[in-house]
């Protein structure tokens, strides 16, 4: 299925992405600000792009599947994992250059977190929901 190799992409994408700034936020001092700005724009349109295609593809035509084991486990995943988006948003408008400058120790902590969660949220969709797509998609065919 296109749309599920689509989204096994990007989450590799935005693992790497992660990665990357995971990186910057070991160093005792920030990095330059414009490199930290472009890692983190980079991963903020990457994921929200991302969360919308899942929002759009994935999650309407799991919880309208026939199949209850798949409806009711896209529920849950949507339920439990819906509010990366918001915590998302509200690190990025926490966030400021400003703000990262003053409090980099602050700055590291939540960019640890909120990578944390995001890596959390790739791996169980990759090993829970994504199978349920490609099963979905399998009985259609």
């Amino acid at each position: 299925m296109n749309e599920l190799g689509r989204l096994h992409r990007e989450h590799v994408s935005l693992g790497a992405i992660a990665g990357k700034l995971s990186e910057m936020i070991k160093r005792d001092v920030p990095p330059p600000a414009q490199q930290l700005y472009a890692i983190r724009m980079r991963l903020a349109s990457e994921l929200i792009r991302h969360l919308k295609t899942e929002d759009w593809i994935l999650y309407p035509r799991l919880l309208a599947s026939s199949d209850r084991h798949t409806a009711e486990t896209s529920r849950v995943f949507s339920n439990e994992m819906g509010g990366l988006a918001e915590a998302f948003g509200n690190y990025v408008d926490r966030w400021v250059a400003f703000e990262i400058e003053s409090d980099w120790k602050g700055y590291r902590r939540d960019t640890a977190k909120i990578l944390g969660i995001l890596a959390r949220r790739i791996s169980r969709e990759e090993r829970e929901l994504y199978p349920l797509l490609e099963s979905a998609a399998q009985l259609t065919a």
